[in-house]
């Protein structure tokens, strides 16, 4: 993916390592790997199941998002073995065990990320990747395969926490966010009791609202809680704005 030199290069192998044994802990508590060719520019790693309830509305969601041109995104994931993991890379995204991520995603004509995570500045444009260490100076290499930030991209976190419980949320109305009409779903018991096996905690209080595009069916704004004593023990929010915006534009860095 990157090549690693120097200074920044050993910096890079750490990230790397770490990032490694996230998608490990994610695969081992049951949160679905993602594979390449999906998530931040690609769309949905794996179609959510249809089925009764919800299913039938969110099947194919996270997918609807390879069929816009652009958009921005933030995301903030805290708890369970990844969130943890993620928050100890520090910098300005990790705050109180929460790890946060911001960036705009170009699906159309050219496909291009800027993403910032965890302190880490990542941009891939015109078939090239660029990666600040938190340096102020980017290192470029080639695009290959899947990138860092592909693993935790709205796309992939959908499927990997709807997927399987798609048929368990209903429903619950029709609202605007984040400026578009969006179609409010929200899980019920049988959704938090896999999400309980999914994200590896056990007696906690949870919330899972969705919200989908009524005009083009992506997911517009995902907000899955654990709570356990007053405590957030479990999280995954993400929320999609600026779709289509003509200013949704990535530029290569100097190097």
């Amino acid at each position: 993916m990157f090549r690693a030199t120097g200074r920044q290069g050993r910096g890079l192998l750490v990230l790397l390592t770490v990032l490694a044994i996230v998608l490990a802990a994610c695969g081992s508590s049951g949160t679905a790997a993602p594979s390449t060719g999906g998530g931040l520019l690609g769309g949905s790693t794996a179609a959510p199941t249809t089925g009764g309830g919800g299913g039938v509305g969110l099947s194919g969601a996270a997918a609807k998002l390879s069929d816009i041109s652009s958009y921005k995104f933030t995301m903030t994931l805290a708890g369970g073995t990844f969130g943890s993991t993620l928050s100890m890379l520090g910098g300005a995204a990790a705050t109180g065990g929460a790890f946060t991520m911001s960036g705009t995603i170009v699906v159309s004509p050219d496909k291009a990320a800027d993403i910032n995570m965890g302190g880490f500045h990542i941009i891939e444009v015109g078939g090239t990747d660029y990666i600040d260490m938190g340096t102020g100076t980017f290192m470029s290499t080639p695009a290959t395969g899947t990138s860092m930030a592909d693993s935790f991209a709205p796309a992939t976190m959908f499927s990997s926490m709807v997927g399987s419980t798609a048929e368990g949320f209903n429903k619950v109305g029709n609202e605007q966010k984040n400026g578009v009409s969006a179609d409010h779903y929200q899980g019920t018991q049988a959704v938090y009791g896999e999400l309980d096996s999914l994200a590896g905690v056990s007696g906690a209080t949870w919330t899972a609202d969705l919200w989908i595009a009524t005009d083009g069916g992506y997911p517009v704004s995902m907000a899955i809680i654990a709570t356990s004593s007053g405590a957030v023990v479990y999280e995954i929010l993400f929320d999609i704005t600026n779709v289509n915006d003509p200013n949704n534009k990535i530029t290569a860095p100097k190097v």
